[in-house]
């Protein structure tokens, strides 16, 4: 899994934006975020931002408000602003979602 074009290295998963404001319109983005074999995103959230994930692969599973969410490929899952959520990956296959955001502000991220 390397790096590759246009890929940020986060530590448990990487990211790719794939369309940014310019396309979109303002605060809003669409990456793919692949969390690495084995691996598992820390608990955080957003204050004012709202994401929609569709799930590429069927490994692991998502915490989304203390409730547990497989990952089924397409499976539909949304991530209201201040909601915790985490990712875990205990597979030996990367976990990959796309992920939509909308009202993206920087700094937006609080690990808890």
């Amino acid at each position: 899994m390397g790096e590759g074009k246009g890929w940020l290295d986060r530590g448990s998963y990487r990211k790719k934006v794939l369309a940014g404001p310019e396309k979109l319109g303002e605060n809003r983005i669409v990456q793919i975020v692949e969390v690495k074999p084995g691996q598992h995103v820390e608990p955080h959230k957003h204050s004012i931002t709202e994401e929609v994930f569709v799930i590429q692969s069927s490994v692991g599973y998502l915490k989304v408000g203390g409730k547990e969410v497989e990952a089924v490929k397409d499976k539909v899952v949304l991530c209201e602003p201040g909601t915790v959520h985490e990712v875990f990956n205990p597979s030996e296959k990367p976990l990959r979602i796309l992920v939509f955001k909308n009202n993206v502000e920087e700094n937006d991220t609080e690990w808890v």
